[in-house]
């Protein structure tokens, strides 16, 4: 696992593309991503750096990698989980490899394929690769997303970065904000698809790749989500269809040269994974566990799942009294303004296996897959409401709206017309009394940015049924730009390297294909999931409700210290969220929020954006002025 960073140039000159200076300031800026080695390679039309954590081959892995010849350059941040097929297949055609290190297929990989090779690779990747004699670079991104890649051009180069600090250190983009991404943001709680919250940044899809040649950039899709085409089997035959590529897909997951264990929340997923880890390994499986002191955590069912499991296993509580130096020093590693309270707890999650081990496998991905939310029991729902006679329909929503919690919103999700607004209905931090005025000033005419968004990505699987649809724009988008994005930010923040089983492209084929009814059904979650489960995890599990990971402790955490936070956050004078939202407007939330309304999420958006603009901003364009490391 590593950083990337570098730049291709679009004139043809023969000059490298950046400065010596330029390209150790953007590695060093994210040395927590590699802090094993740095390497740093020019050469006609490019300029091409890398931090690397060592995994694989830990002595023989220097990064950027050439091929025999020195003509293709190549770096990456990931793991390739086939690279000793490849490596097998590469010198029985005549090239000469001289490492044990997956990246080193690269450079060979492009001879052969070109921009064609992430077509060959099973992993997570983000890739670089530059051809010298042709002066052609690629940017390359995996299927799923897992890894981040950041660009931008700048005049006549295409600048990139596994992280949007390195650009911003390098000098090389202004921090003019994007009003549409921020719009985006404030709605969803993370900023979707290509966008950033700066004009100028983009980030490459996944599956997508950027190819450099004759003077120009161009972005296109190598690999596209499945559309669901479900299929008719019987329920046990996909339940050990999905346990047989799970198994392969823990099994290719335990390549490593470093010691590696398991995040384990005491839940379905993460159990699972711990049990088919333990059937490859020879030594008991190390697991991580991590909850809020003081709120109904899953310790105790961690604890439980990993003495079944004979694993060695360490836990953690932290407070929810977070202070500001913490929430700085998270968004500081986000890269991008992020409302979810889980990234608070991953982190020091992360730090805590990091003191065992270097490598540790996650269940993150299998509600996106399989219908593990309350966001998607609603969508089942909404499907069998669809076939209540009209005239029924009215007094039912009213009977609803009388009821309890979030009975309103279960209404509106219900008689949505369309996935996109029932998702909207469901999920969006703004409630429709704010809508109008939060989206004034700067961002008139961005109000719609989310929804545009999502109907964009669905247009991808148009034939899609209510639960299909929302679950395909859960994968393309809040698995991405959310849960992946916090992921990959806070492992990486502690040197630590996090694989998703779950999120193997194969599998993730495979899962299109299981029809809706084998993922939700009766309003559980994941139903063919605990069919292949039940042999391989306590009883207890199979029959516990979806809990979100810390995400139930929002409410919590805003009200901790009796919302000092927030008043020092969202109330001191000269706020630098004033540059895109009105004042008064946030004044009233909080206001609201005091008297009893559930602005929770809202607030912690605005408190993340809050620390996004006023702190990491000027840290990160001051980050290029350092000294450079040696």
């Amino acid at each position: 696992m590593c950083g990337i960073a570098g730049a291709f140039r679009l004139d043809g000159a023969s000059a490298p593309a950046l400065p010596e200076h330029v390209l150790r300031a953007m590695t060093d800026v994210m040395a927590h991503r590699g802090p094993d080695d740095a390497g740093h390679e020019h050469g006609e039309g490019f300029s091409l750096g890398a931090r690397r954590l060592s995994i694989i081959d830990v002595e023989g892995g220097h990064q950027p990698f050439a091929d025999e010849r020195g003509r293709v350059w190549a770096a990456q941040n990931g793991e390739i989980y086939n690279h000793d097929k490849l490596r097998r297949e590469l010198r029985a055609g005549g090239h000469v490899l001289r490492s044990r290190c997956d990246t080193e297929v690269l450079p060979h990989l492009y001879e052969e394929h070109g921009a064609a090779m992430g077509e060959r690779l099973r992993g997570m990747f983000a890739v670089a690769a530059w051809d010298r004699q042709e002066r052609h670079g690629v940017l390359i991104r995996d299927r799923l997303g897992i890894k981040p890649l950041y660009y931008a051009l700048a005049g006549d180069l295409v600048v990139f970065a596994s992280e949007l600090k390195c650009l911003l250190a390098g000098g090389l983009v202004d921090d003019q904000l994007d009003p549409e991404a921020i719009a985006a943001y404030l709605t969803l709680g993370y900023v979707p698809g290509s966008m950033t919250p700066l004009r100028q940044v983009r980030k490459l899809g996944p599956g997508e790749r950027l190819v450099v040649a004759d003077g120009r950039a161009t972005v296109d899709r190598w690999w596209s989500y499945p559309e669901p085409e479900p299929e008719e089997r019987p329920a046990a035959e996909w339940a050990e269809l999905l346990l047989d590529k799970l198994d392969e897909s823990v099994r290719l997951r335990l390549m490593s040269d470093v010691p590696l264990g398991a995040m384990l929340s005491g839940g379905l997923d993460s159990s699972l994974i711990v049990a088919l880890m333990r059937r490859h390994m020879s030594e008991p499986v190390k697991t991580f566990s991590v909850g809020f002191a003081g709120e109904d955590s899953e310790l105790g069912d961690a604890r439980r799942v990993a003495d079944w499991n004979g694993a060695d296993h360490t836990e953690l509580e932290v407070t929810l009294d977070t202070g500001a130096e913490e929430l700085h020093d998270l968004v500081w590693h986000l890269d991008e303004p992020l409302a979810d309270l889980s990234a608070l707890g991953f982190l020091p999650l992360c730090r805590l296996a990091r003191e065992q081990v270097t490598v540790a496998l996650s269940g993150q991905g299998a509600d996106e897959l399989l219908g593990g939310y309350r966001k998607h029991r609603v969508a089942s729902l909404a499907q069998a409401w669809g076939r209540v006679p009209g005239p029924l329909r009215a007094p039912a929503a009213a009977a609803l709206r009388h009821g309890p919690g979030r009975a309103g919103r279960l209404v509106d999700a219900l008689q949505a017309p369309d996935p996109v607004t029932r998702l909207l209905a469901s999920s969006s931090l703004v409630h429709a009394d704010l809508r109008g005025d939060l989206f004034s000033g700067a961002l008139a005419h961005h109000a719609g940015a989310a929804e545009a968004q999502l109907r964009g990505t669905l247009s991808g699987a148009p034939g899609a049924a209510p639960l299909e649809a929302a679950l395909y724009l859960d994968a393309r988008l809040g698995l991405v730009d959310d849960m992946l994005t916090y992921f990959d930010r806070a492992s990486m923040a502690c040197s630590l390297e996090v694989r998703v089983p779950f999120l193997d492209h194969e599998l993730v084929e495979l899962c299109a294909r299981i029809p809706a009814a084998q993922k939700v059904r009766r309003l559980q979650g994941k139903h063919v999931l605990r069919l292949a489960a039940r042999d391989h995890v306590p009883s207890f599990v199979l029959e516990k409700r979806k809990r979100g990971f810390f995400n139930e402790a929002v409410s919590s955490w805003v009200g901790a210290g009796d919302g000092a936070l927030v008043d020092d956050l969202l109330l001191a004078p000269g706020a630098a969220y004033e540059r895109v939202i009105d004042r008064d407007v946030v004044e009233r939330a909080v206001s609201e929020w005091r008297a009893g309304s559930s602005h929770s999420n809202l607030l912690l958006a605005l408190m993340m954006l809050e620390v996004w603009l006023g702190d990491y901003l000027p840290r990160a364009r001051a980050a290029g002025s350092l000294p450079v490391a040696a």
